[in-house]
């Protein structure tokens, strides 16, 4: 939900407004159906609270416009506009006889009709994810809009009216007609109303209609970690409000209708503008027409004052000044003008083409080109011939009257799909024939002429053909015989440029042109040994961009590509390497810790250890490290982090060796060594500039933090447990990448369970799951799941919550989660008892018991012999001697551990045993003898319950 403001600057009534199934929250600006948030825009929200306070009122127009805008002067039309899609969303229709809830009081104003009762705020209403957010703000950078557009800002107006009120409308028109140039705008005109959260997605550099949906994802910020792209996509979208913009669709409509229609259908927050020369024709889509640009009649009835004002006059004498014309338009001139826009269909894109050589050509030599020199001259109504045959006749008379030059370099641009710089168009378009100047020459003369684009983002020239342009110019360049040449040339610039790639809007813009060379390079390229290095040079530095932008089963695809292409002068190489690494953190993200992944890495290290690559060997030792970890081989990651540290060491790197401190300190930890632990990660991360490294898509500090907060907990110091977790849950939001903050809410939560923080846990798993990118991440599902169990297990939804746990353990055990499982497993053999489960709770235990061999995690090891001892003793035909026998080696390994919250919870429990075995006083100094080394925490949970214990027994 956008932060918002009272209606007008008025207090809004605190307590709950309820209206059928719907609850409103004005305080928190919260609307909910059936405890479901509902997202609204900030205009519409604020017409509902003003109508809502005041049930059975008639409130006059000129009011909801003072309160709702304020000091804006607005068109009236802007009031009913959001109405419409106010009483839309609230599932009013117009006139179908349904449950009403806003009445049109005619000639006054409008009226809340529905039944309203009132209540006090209980509760905090369900909140929407904030979104844009992070990363995925960087990501939903829009075009730019022209500074003048011609003739459309009505129609502009009224799309964003149907937008509003119907949710779905696809542009539709020829090519050249202006499609794009208005979705833009419309975009920019809606982004107030969405909070930013605005996602225009360029479907023309999208080849291959699988992955329409992947695309979506990426620009939207996600990180998906499934092959099943579209069902977490979907879950994403149904938790937000935006705008989508699809634009460019008609060459992958059929992917683009069938998804659409379900966005429409699944997502209610979700508006989807589209563009196509068709529509889609699925439900819920409105088509708007795009009308050609008027001109005035080509009879002499207009006078020039009045002619401008048509807007294909406008635009074609805007055209042809900007192409050097001193032209000014006279009275004569008037039905020369009209009747070259009449002839060209009023196509915006062709009145460009043909403006722009009036400067040569004059006003009449370039009407009588159009007439006589290509065929133009269109028999009957002008309306009898379709438009893209006006178009398409329109670049050939354009293409005919380019120099070779030029002729040359348009066709050798079309290999480019999207944006390009200079240097790029000198790659392409240079050699023997055509010299750097030349290309220069003959790319103003298309810039001049409308065949080319030319814009300045951030003072940087960027090029772009237009797909209409694009598509004609491609044609061209099939019909040469240099366009195996020129798809070689593109695919070996992109090799050597993508490094230079940072910024990730920059990366987002190279997409098309990556997987247009890609997949030339691995295709139709050929297995020839000329193609076959540039292939795995171009993959090599693709892969790194795909990781950046999440797109994990494209970069694993490439990367393994690439590696099957390997041959005697790459194996061993650099390239191999880096393909190796991306390789690896692709599988084990997306393809759930998949055992490629530990041979991947291990044969980078060694190419890295060849080639004398330090840093990178330094790097993959990192993420050999993490996979071990992640696996549960606690043992085997220990030793990667004590040689990485051995090797800094040798180096002379004091910046991997504080991170090697971490890594072992993170190892110690899981292996149940808490003094070690917190020796070798206090130390680490007090060097503060080593810890900034990202890799498998998490930073190490934020790493590091988590893995200390965990250890101060168990060496018995809750209070600055909880201080690292916060400073961990910072570090995880100023990163602004949504697998950080996923992270550290996962990871975090644990402990303000332990500490009984239960409003904290609760607020962690809230914003887990209402995180935008949360259903894309299923790694993460079933300990979040598990979690969220434990929870309601202590509010008392018992059997919801072990149904919850049991189904997240076994998720856990079935994708190797190890290091995550066994905080799952102790949930769910203390409430299986808790119910009596007595048998399933033990072989829960013992199962877990037998996974905590030497080389897996043991940091929860005394505290699954405390709960199997507590079992023993508790059930009907309690086992006294061998729940003895378990707590005392719990009491002993925590003991050794350092772990003095286990042995806390240990020393309670036996504590309670020797009581029921009458040695109460035998248990009451084992514990007293604990309690008395904490210094913090005395309002937690196990210090309550301890000091409780002890009081009682005085």
């Amino acid at each position: 939900m956008t932060e918002g403001h009272t209606p007008g600057g008025s207090s809004t009534r605190e307590g709950v407004i309820s209206f059928g199934p719907f609850r409103l929250y004005p305080a928190a600006r919260a609307l909910e159906k059936d405890g479901i948030p509902l997202a609204l825009g900030h205009r519409a929200l604020d017409i509902l609270l003003v109508l809502a306070e005041r049930p059975g009122e008639v409130v006059s127009h000129r009011e909801l416009l003072t309160r709702v805008w304020r000091d804006l002067v607005v068109d009236p039309s802007n009031l009913r506009v959001h109405i419409n899609g106010l009483r839309r969303a609230l599932g009013q229709g117009d006139g179908d006889g349904k449950e009403r809830y806003i009445a049109n009081i005619v000639g006054q104003g409008y009226s809340f009709v529905a039944p309203v009762t009132r209540e006090s705020a209980s509760e905090s209403p369900p909140q929407l994810p904030e979104y844009p957010c992070g990363a995925a703000r960087q990501r939903l950078v829009l075009p730019p809009a022209l500074t003048r557009m011609v003739g459309r800002s009505e129609t502009v107006r009224v799309i964003v009216a149907d937008l509003i009120a119907e949710r779905f409308v696809t542009i539709i028109g020829p090519g050249g007609i202006g499609k794009t140039t208005v979705a833009v705008s419309v975009a920019h005109a809606m982004a107030e109303e969405f909070n930013g959260g605005v996602c225009f997605v360029d479907l023309s550099t999208v080849t291959d209609s699988r992955l329409v949906a992947v695309t979506i994802a990426s620009r939207l910020g996600l990180t998906v970690q499934t092959e099943e792209v579209l069902p977490a996509l979907m879950l994403c979208l149904r938790a937000l409000r935006i705008l989508l913009v699809l634009d460019n669709c008609e060459h992958v409509v059929e992917a683009v209708a069938t998804l659409a229609e379900r966005i429409f259908q699944e997502a209610p927050g979700v508006h989807i503008l589209a563009t196509s020369r068709e529509a889609l024709r699925v439900e819920g889509e409105h088509a708007f027409w795009l009308a050609a640009l008027e001109s005035p009649p080509a009879d002499g009835s207009v006078r020039a004052v009045e002619a401008v004002g048509y807007p294909a006059v406008a635009l074609f004498m805007d055209r042809a000044a900007a192409s050097g014309s001193h032209l000014e338009l006279t009275d004569d001139d008037v039905a020369v003008v009209a009747a070259i826009c009449g002839r060209l269909d009023g196509i915006p894109l062709a009145i460009e083409f043909a403006a722009a050589r009036v400067g040569l050509h004059g006003l009449v030599g370039t009407a009588e080109l159009l007439k006589t020199r290509f065929g133009l001259q269109l028999p009957g109504r002008r309306t009898a011939v379709p438009r893209h045959q006006t178009l398409h006749a329109l670049l050939e008379w354009s293409y005919g009257l380019l120099s070779s030059a030029e002729q040359l370099v348009l066709r050798r641009l079309a290999v480019f799909v999207g944006p390009f710089n200079l240097d790029a168009a000198h790659a392409i378009a240079c050699d023997s024939a055509l010299d750097a100047a030349q290309v220069i020459g003959a790319l103003e003369g298309l810039v001049a002429k409308s065949l080319v684009s030319a814009t300045t983002p951030g003072g940087a020239t960027r090029y772009r053909l237009l797909e209409t342009t694009r598509v004609y110019a491609q044609e061209k360049l099939d019909e040469s015989s240099e366009k195996a040449a020129i798809a070689r040339r593109h695919a070996t610039y992109f090799a050597s440029s993508l490094a230079a790639l940072e910024d990730v809007a920059e990366m987002s813009e190279h997409l098309g042109n990556m997987r247009a060379a890609l997949e030339w390079a691995f295709g139709s390229g050929g297995e020839s040994a000329e193609v076959r290095a540039p292939a795995v040079a171009l993959a090599a530095s693709a892969v790194p961009i795909f990781l950046e932008l999440s797109l994990l089963l494209e970069c694993y695809k490439w990367s393994a590509a690439g590696l099957e292409r390997l041959d005697s002068t790459t194996r061993g190489s650099e390239q191999e390497m880096v393909l190796q690494e991306a390789l690896a953190e692709s599988a084990t993200w997306a393809l759930a810790n998949h055992e490629r992944a530990r041979g991947a890495l291990t044969r980078a290290v060694e190419i890295a250890q060849d080639l004398g690559d330090t840093p990178r060997r330094f790097r993959l030792l990192v993420g050999l490290h993490i996979f071990r970890m992640r696996i549960g081989e606690i043992r085997g990651s220990l030793a990667v982090a004590e040689d990485l540290a051995a090797a800094a060491r040798a180096a002379g790197d004091s910046a991997y060796g504080a991170l090697a401190d971490c890594l072992i300190g993170g190892s110690q930890h899981f292996l149940g060594n808490q003094e070690a632990a917190r020796r070798h990660l206090e130390q680490g991360l007090s060097m503060q500039r080593v810890l900034d490294l990202r890799l498998f898509g998490l930073g190490t500090r934020l790493r590091a933090l988590v893995e200390l907060a965990r250890v101060m907990w168990m060496s018995g110091f809750p209070d600055r447990a909880v201080a690292v977790a916060r400073e961990a849950l910072s570090v995880a939001e100023k990163s602004n990448r949504p697998l950080s903050v996923c992270f550290s809410f996962v990871y975090t939560t644990p402990l303000f369970l332990w500490c009984g923080d239960h409003r904290t846990a609760r607020q962690m798993l809230e914003k887990l799951m209402a995180h935008p990118n949360w259903h894309a991440l299923p790694s993460m599902h079933a300990t979040g799941f598990a979690l969220l169990g434990a929870l309601q297990i202590r509010e008392g939804e018992v059997a919801h919550g072990i149904e919850l746990v049991r189904q997240a353990v076994a998720r856990l055990r079935a994708d190797r989660q190890n290091l995550l499982l066994m905080g799952a497993v102790l949930t769910l053999a203390k409430r299986l008892a808790g119910v009596g489960c007595f048998d399933e709770a033990l072989a829960v235990v013992q199962e877990a018991l037998a996974d905590t061999g030497a080389d897996g995690e043991r940091s929860h090891l005394p505290e699954l012999l405390r709960v199997q001892g507590e079992i023993l003793f508790t059930r009907p035909q309690p086992d006294e001697a061998g729940a003895e026998l378990a707590l005392e080696r719990s009491l002993g390994i925590a003991r050794e551990q350092g772990a003095l919250a286990w042995q806390l919870r240990t020393a309670t429990t036996l504590a309670r045993l020797r009581a029921q075995q009458g040695r109460a006083r035998e248990g009451r100094e084992r514990l007293t003898a604990i309690y008395a080394r904490f210094t913090e925490g005395f309002d937690t949970p196990d210090l309550v319950e301890a000091r409780r214990l002890l009081e009682a027994s005085i």
